[in-house]
């Protein structure tokens, strides 16, 4: 077994990890959408469901870098699986937009869009929940 195999199948288990990761994630958006949760609920239980606009500003960041490093998965894979001297190794600018740029791409829009910031904009320190959970259990 040669080292362009072992990169090449690292980077098909990557491409791997990420397809099934799109796919439960696309599965668990629409259950959200439709309203259509894993488990039985009332019907009394079931409304309307409320996406905040920082959610939605949130999960398009997180999709976006998700289909950059689909991108370059895709790429990194049919680049390895022709060798180290085939067509598109040696061809630069494919390199240069297809890896560089969508990992460039990926980092600066996590760094615009962090969860952290969008999802927490009320209590910037984040312990809101924590801090209801131990008032919650000191008054029992």
């Amino acid at each position: 077994m040669t080292g362009r195999d072992i990169m090449l199948g690292g980077i098909a288990a990557q491409l791997f990890a990420v397809t099934v990761y799109v796919a439960l994630a696309v599965k668990c958006f629409l259950r959200f959408k439709n309203n259509a949760p894993f488990r039985q609920v009332d019907t009394l239980e079931k409304s309307q469901r409320y996406v905040s606009k920082n959610l939605k500003i949130v999960l398009f960041g997180m999709g976006f870098c998700t289909l950059c490093i689909f991108i370059r998965s895709v790429y990194r894979t049919i680049e390895l699986a022709n060798g180290w001297s085939g067509p598109v190794i040696s061809t630069e600018r494919y390199f240069d937009w297809l890896d560089g740029c969508m990992v460039t791409l990926a980092i600066y829009a996590l760094d615009f869009i962090h969860p952290g910031v969008w999802l927490n904009v009320a209590d910037p320190t984040g312990h809101t929940s924590q801090q209801a959970a131990d008032k919650e259990a000191g008054a029992t």
